[in-house]
Protein backbone atom coordinates (compact mmCIF):
# COMPACT_ATOMS: atom_id res chain seq x y z
CA UNK A 1 0.00 0.00 0.00
CA UNK A 2 2.87 2.35 0.85
CA UNK A 3 4.39 1.67 -2.59
CA UNK A 4 1.16 2.58 -4.39
CA UNK A 5 0.74 5.63 -2.17
CA UNK A 6 4.20 6.80 -3.24
CA UNK A 7 3.29 6.30 -6.92
CA UNK A 8 0.09 8.29 -6.50
CA UNK A 9 2.01 11.01 -4.68
CA UNK A 10 4.55 11.23 -7.50
CA UNK A 11 1.80 11.36 -10.12
CA UNK A 12 0.10 14.14 -8.18
CA UNK A 13 3.34 16.12 -8.01
CA UNK A 14 3.92 15.60 -11.75
CA UNK A 15 0.42 16.79 -12.60
CA UNK A 16 0.92 19.79 -10.34
CA UNK A 17 4.13 20.63 -12.17
CA UNK A 18 2.48 20.33 -15.57
CA UNK A 19 -0.51 22.43 -14.52
CA UNK A 20 1.82 25.11 -13.21
CA UNK A 21 4.02 25.06 -16.28
CA UNK A 22 1.06 25.31 -18.62
CA UNK A 23 -0.04 28.59 -17.08
CA UNK A 24 -0.67 31.34 -19.66
CA UNK A 25 1.93 31.13 -22.39
CA UNK A 26 3.28 34.54 -21.44
CA UNK A 27 6.64 32.88 -20.97
CA UNK A 28 9.50 35.16 -20.06
CA UNK A 29 12.12 33.42 -22.17
CA UNK A 30 9.99 33.56 -25.30
CA UNK A 31 9.23 37.29 -25.00
CA UNK A 32 12.64 39.01 -24.89
CA UNK A 33 11.14 42.47 -25.26
CA UNK A 34 13.46 44.10 -22.73
CA UNK A 35 17.09 43.26 -22.02
CA UNK A 36 17.33 42.86 -18.27
CA UNK A 37 20.61 44.13 -16.85
CA UNK A 38 21.71 45.27 -13.41
CA UNK A 39 24.76 47.04 -14.76
CA UNK A 40 27.92 45.94 -16.54
CA UNK A 41 29.27 42.52 -15.52
CA UNK A 42 32.94 42.07 -14.67
CA UNK A 43 35.40 39.16 -14.66
CA UNK A 44 35.74 37.65 -11.19
CA UNK A 45 38.77 38.89 -9.29
CA UNK A 46 41.27 36.36 -7.84
CA UNK A 47 39.86 37.00 -4.36
CA UNK A 48 36.31 36.39 -5.58
CA UNK A 49 37.37 33.15 -7.26
CA UNK A 50 39.12 31.96 -4.09
CA UNK A 51 35.97 32.58 -2.04
CA UNK A 52 33.74 30.82 -4.58
CA UNK A 53 35.98 27.75 -4.55
CA UNK A 54 36.28 27.77 -0.75
CA UNK A 55 32.54 27.69 -0.09
CA UNK A 56 31.86 25.22 -2.92
CA UNK A 57 34.27 22.73 -1.37
CA UNK A 58 32.31 22.87 1.87
CA UNK A 59 29.02 22.53 0.01
CA UNK A 60 30.32 19.51 -1.90
CA UNK A 61 31.75 17.83 1.18
CA UNK A 62 28.39 18.06 2.94
CA UNK A 63 27.03 15.38 0.56
CA UNK A 64 29.28 12.73 2.13
CA UNK A 65 27.87 10.63 4.96
CA UNK A 66 31.27 10.64 6.63
CA UNK A 67 30.86 14.40 7.10
CA UNK A 68 27.11 14.53 7.86
CA UNK A 69 26.13 12.87 10.12
CA UNK A 70 29.44 11.26 11.21
CA UNK A 71 31.50 14.47 11.58
CA UNK A 72 34.63 13.03 9.95
CA UNK A 73 36.55 14.77 7.18
CA UNK A 74 36.82 11.65 5.02
CA UNK A 75 35.89 12.30 1.38
CA UNK A 76 37.35 13.24 -1.99
CA UNK A 77 37.87 16.90 -1.08
CA UNK A 78 38.02 16.60 2.69
CA UNK A 79 41.76 17.26 2.84
CA UNK A 80 40.88 20.86 1.91
CA UNK A 81 38.61 21.35 4.93
CA UNK A 82 40.27 19.08 7.50
CA UNK A 83 41.60 22.10 9.42
CA UNK A 84 38.02 23.18 10.22
CA UNK A 85 36.06 22.08 13.25
CA UNK A 86 32.65 20.53 12.63
CA UNK A 87 30.84 22.15 15.53
CA UNK A 88 27.45 20.50 15.10
CA UNK A 89 25.49 18.50 12.53
CA UNK A 90 21.73 18.34 11.94
CA UNK A 91 19.53 15.73 10.27
CA UNK A 92 15.76 16.30 10.21
CA UNK A 93 13.14 13.51 10.12
CA UNK A 94 10.49 14.75 7.68
CA UNK A 95 12.49 16.25 4.80
CA UNK A 96 15.89 14.69 5.64
CA UNK A 97 17.60 18.07 5.65
CA UNK A 98 21.31 17.61 6.39
CA UNK A 99 23.26 20.62 7.62
CA UNK A 100 26.26 21.50 9.76
CA UNK A 101 27.96 24.43 11.43
CA UNK A 102 31.72 24.56 10.95
CA UNK A 103 34.37 26.94 12.22
CA UNK A 104 37.56 27.82 10.37
CA UNK A 105 39.96 29.22 12.96
CA UNK A 106 42.64 29.87 10.33
CA UNK A 107 40.35 32.10 8.27
CA UNK A 108 38.29 33.19 11.31
CA UNK A 109 35.00 32.16 9.75
CA UNK A 110 31.79 30.60 11.05
CA UNK A 111 29.91 28.79 8.27
CA UNK A 112 26.59 26.97 8.15
CA UNK A 113 26.45 24.42 5.34
CA UNK A 114 23.35 22.78 3.84
CA UNK A 115 23.49 19.55 1.86
CA UNK A 116 21.74 19.41 -1.51
CA UNK A 117 19.16 16.84 -2.61
CA UNK A 118 20.18 13.23 -2.07
CA UNK A 119 17.14 11.27 -0.87
CA UNK A 120 13.51 10.84 -1.87
CA UNK A 121 12.42 13.05 1.03
CA UNK A 122 14.54 15.85 -0.45
CA UNK A 123 12.99 15.39 -3.88
CA UNK A 124 9.51 15.39 -2.38
CA UNK A 125 10.33 18.83 -0.96
CA UNK A 126 11.66 19.96 -4.34
CA UNK A 127 8.42 18.90 -5.97
CA UNK A 128 6.25 21.03 -3.68
CA UNK A 129 6.52 24.08 -5.95
CA UNK A 130 3.41 25.99 -4.91
CA UNK A 131 4.20 29.56 -3.90
CA UNK A 132 3.45 30.42 -0.29
CA UNK A 133 3.62 33.74 1.55
CA UNK A 134 7.07 34.49 2.93
CA UNK A 135 6.77 35.27 6.63
CA UNK A 136 5.06 38.62 7.25
CA UNK A 137 6.15 40.27 3.99
CA UNK A 138 2.63 40.38 2.53
CA UNK A 139 0.82 38.43 -0.21
CA UNK A 140 3.08 39.64 -3.05
CA UNK A 141 6.25 38.17 -1.53
CA UNK A 142 6.00 34.44 -2.07
CA UNK A 143 8.47 31.56 -1.83
CA UNK A 144 8.70 27.92 -2.95
CA UNK A 145 6.66 26.03 -0.35
CA UNK A 146 8.86 22.91 -0.29
CA UNK A 147 12.02 24.93 0.31
CA UNK A 148 10.37 26.98 3.04
CA UNK A 149 8.98 23.96 4.88
CA UNK A 150 12.33 22.19 4.65
CA UNK A 151 14.16 25.16 6.09
CA UNK A 152 11.59 25.66 8.86
CA UNK A 153 12.25 22.09 9.99
CA UNK A 154 15.95 22.72 10.64
CA UNK A 155 15.93 26.44 11.53
CA UNK A 156 15.04 26.04 15.24
CA UNK A 157 18.20 23.96 15.72
CA UNK A 158 20.76 25.56 13.43
CA UNK A 159 20.04 29.22 14.18
CA UNK A 160 20.89 28.93 17.91
CA UNK A 161 24.03 26.94 17.05
CA UNK A 162 25.26 29.70 14.74
CA UNK A 163 24.37 32.41 17.25
CA UNK A 164 26.29 30.58 19.97
CA UNK A 165 29.41 30.49 17.79
CA UNK A 166 29.04 34.18 16.95
CA UNK A 167 28.88 35.03 20.64
CA UNK A 168 31.97 32.92 21.41
CA UNK A 169 33.98 34.25 18.44
CA UNK A 170 32.83 37.84 17.90
CA UNK A 171 35.68 38.71 15.51
CA UNK A 172 34.81 35.95 13.02
CA UNK A 173 32.94 36.51 9.77
CA UNK A 174 29.71 34.59 9.19
CA UNK A 175 28.60 32.86 6.00
CA UNK A 176 26.18 30.19 4.81
CA UNK A 177 26.47 27.96 1.77
CA UNK A 178 25.01 24.99 -0.10
CA UNK A 179 24.60 23.42 -3.53
CA UNK A 180 21.24 22.87 -5.32
CA UNK A 181 18.55 22.42 -2.62
CA UNK A 182 21.30 23.33 -0.18
CA UNK A 183 21.80 26.63 -1.96
CA UNK A 184 18.11 27.47 -1.60
CA UNK A 185 18.15 26.61 2.11
CA UNK A 186 21.35 28.61 2.65
CA UNK A 187 19.63 31.63 1.11
CA UNK A 188 16.68 31.39 3.50
CA UNK A 189 19.09 30.88 6.39
CA UNK A 190 21.22 33.86 5.40
CA UNK A 191 18.14 36.08 5.21
CA UNK A 192 17.14 34.91 8.68
CA UNK A 193 20.59 35.71 10.09
CA UNK A 194 20.49 39.12 8.45
CA UNK A 195 17.05 39.83 9.97
CA UNK A 196 18.51 38.90 13.37
CA UNK A 197 21.19 41.55 12.90
CA UNK A 198 24.12 39.38 11.80
CA UNK A 199 26.15 40.28 8.72
CA UNK A 200 26.05 36.85 7.07
CA UNK A 201 27.19 36.30 3.48
CA UNK A 202 25.23 33.86 1.32
CA UNK A 203 27.00 31.59 -1.19
CA UNK A 204 24.30 29.70 -3.07
CA UNK A 205 25.42 27.26 -5.79
CA UNK A 206 23.21 25.75 -8.51
CA UNK A 207 20.01 26.78 -6.76
CA UNK A 208 16.69 26.49 -8.56
CA UNK A 209 14.53 29.62 -8.55
CA UNK A 210 13.26 30.14 -5.02
CA UNK A 211 10.26 32.43 -5.25
CA UNK A 212 8.37 35.03 -7.23
CA UNK A 213 9.55 38.50 -8.24
CA UNK A 214 8.37 39.85 -4.89
CA UNK A 215 10.66 37.45 -3.04
CA UNK A 216 13.50 38.11 -5.50
CA UNK A 217 13.21 41.84 -4.85
CA UNK A 218 13.04 41.30 -1.12
CA UNK A 219 16.15 39.10 -1.03
CA UNK A 220 18.19 41.27 -3.39
CA UNK A 221 17.27 44.44 -1.46
CA UNK A 222 17.65 42.94 2.02
CA UNK A 223 21.21 44.16 2.42
CA UNK A 224 22.53 40.61 2.91
CA UNK A 225 25.60 39.89 0.71
CA UNK A 226 23.86 37.42 -1.62
CA UNK A 227 26.17 35.54 -4.00
CA UNK A 228 24.39 33.16 -6.39
CA UNK A 229 26.67 30.93 -8.44
CA UNK A 230 25.63 29.27 -11.71
CA UNK A 231 27.56 27.05 -14.10
CA UNK A 232 27.42 26.85 -17.88
CA UNK A 233 23.94 25.60 -18.87
CA UNK A 234 22.98 23.92 -15.59
CA UNK A 235 19.48 22.58 -16.22
CA UNK A 236 18.20 23.08 -12.68
CA UNK A 237 19.11 26.75 -12.47
CA UNK A 238 16.37 27.33 -15.07
CA UNK A 239 13.66 25.68 -12.98
CA UNK A 240 10.86 26.25 -11.90
CA UNK A 241 9.71 28.17 -14.93
CA UNK A 242 9.98 31.96 -15.02
CA UNK A 243 6.77 33.77 -15.92
CA UNK A 244 6.12 37.49 -16.05
CA UNK A 245 4.63 39.38 -13.07
CA UNK A 246 4.15 37.83 -9.62
CA UNK A 247 2.77 34.45 -10.73
CA UNK A 248 6.02 32.72 -11.65
CA UNK A 249 9.53 32.37 -10.31
CA UNK A 250 12.59 34.61 -10.49
CA UNK A 251 16.23 34.49 -9.37
CA UNK A 252 17.99 37.28 -7.48
CA UNK A 253 21.36 38.20 -6.02
CA UNK A 254 24.80 38.89 -7.41
CA UNK A 255 25.35 36.15 -9.97
CA UNK A 256 28.74 34.56 -10.65
CA UNK A 257 28.46 32.53 -13.85
CA UNK A 258 31.07 29.85 -14.58
CA UNK A 259 31.35 29.84 -18.37
CA UNK A 260 32.32 27.03 -20.74
CA UNK A 261 35.94 28.21 -20.71
CA UNK A 262 35.92 28.17 -16.87
CA UNK A 263 36.16 31.95 -16.76
CA UNK A 264 33.77 33.49 -14.24
CA UNK A 265 31.58 36.48 -15.08
CA UNK A 266 30.00 38.42 -12.20
CA UNK A 267 26.70 40.24 -12.72
CA UNK A 268 25.70 42.89 -10.14
CA UNK A 269 23.07 42.25 -7.47
CA UNK A 270 19.42 42.47 -8.49
CA UNK A 271 16.83 40.38 -10.29
CA UNK A 272 18.15 37.74 -12.65
CA UNK A 273 19.79 39.29 -15.66
CA UNK A 274 20.33 38.43 -19.32
CA UNK A 275 24.05 39.17 -19.00
CA UNK A 276 25.16 35.95 -17.23
CA UNK A 277 23.52 32.48 -17.25
CA UNK A 278 20.50 33.69 -19.23
CA UNK A 279 22.75 34.99 -22.01
CA UNK A 280 23.43 31.41 -23.14
CA UNK A 281 20.49 30.33 -25.30
CA UNK A 282 21.68 26.74 -25.74
CA UNK A 283 19.81 23.71 -24.47
CA UNK A 284 20.23 23.22 -20.74
CA UNK A 285 22.39 20.32 -19.57
CA UNK A 286 21.78 17.99 -16.61
CA UNK A 287 25.53 17.25 -16.34
CA UNK A 288 26.37 20.91 -15.79
CA UNK A 289 24.69 20.62 -12.39
CA UNK A 290 27.95 19.00 -11.23
CA UNK A 291 30.33 21.43 -13.00
CA UNK A 292 31.08 23.54 -9.94
CA UNK A 293 34.82 23.61 -9.29
CA UNK A 294 35.89 20.47 -7.40
CA UNK A 295 32.40 19.00 -6.83
CA UNK A 296 33.06 16.08 -9.20
CA UNK A 297 35.74 14.76 -6.84
CA UNK A 298 32.88 13.86 -4.49
CA UNK A 299 30.66 12.21 -7.12
CA UNK A 300 30.52 8.99 -5.10
CA UNK A 301 28.72 10.97 -2.36
CA UNK A 302 26.09 12.51 -4.62
CA UNK A 303 22.60 11.29 -5.42
CA UNK A 304 22.40 8.33 -7.78
CA UNK A 305 19.56 7.88 -10.29
CA UNK A 306 17.06 9.82 -8.18
CA UNK A 307 16.63 12.93 -10.34
CA UNK A 308 14.56 11.41 -13.15
CA UNK A 309 11.36 13.34 -12.40
CA UNK A 310 13.22 16.60 -11.78
CA UNK A 311 15.17 16.20 -15.02
CA UNK A 312 12.01 15.53 -17.03
CA UNK A 313 10.12 18.48 -15.57
CA UNK A 314 12.99 20.95 -15.94
CA UNK A 315 13.59 19.77 -19.51
CA UNK A 316 9.91 20.39 -20.27
CA UNK A 317 10.39 23.78 -18.63
CA UNK A 318 13.02 24.85 -21.17
CA UNK A 319 10.87 23.68 -24.08
CA UNK A 320 8.14 26.06 -22.90
CA UNK A 321 10.59 28.91 -22.44
CA UNK A 322 12.01 28.51 -25.94
CA UNK A 323 15.28 30.05 -24.73
CA UNK A 324 17.26 27.93 -27.16
CA UNK A 325 15.67 29.62 -30.20
CA UNK A 326 17.45 32.59 -31.82
CA UNK A 327 16.15 35.88 -30.36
Amino acid sequence: MKFYSRICSNISVALGFIFFLLCPFVVNGSLPLIHRSNGPPHPATPNEVDNLKYYMTLSGNSYCDSVIPHRQWECGNCDRTSNMEIVQVFVTPKYDINAMVVRDDDMKRIISVFRGSKTQKNFDANGDIMLTEYKDQGPLVRVHRGFMKSYEEVAPQILPAVQEQIMKYPGYTVATTGHSLGGALATLHGLDLHELGFDASIYSYASPRMGNIGFAKYSSESGAPYHRITSRRDLYVDCPIQLVNYLGYSHAGEESWIQENDEILVCPNGLETDDCYNSDKGLRDNNNHYDYFDLKNNMDCLYQDTMVMSKAVCSFNQLLELRFLPH
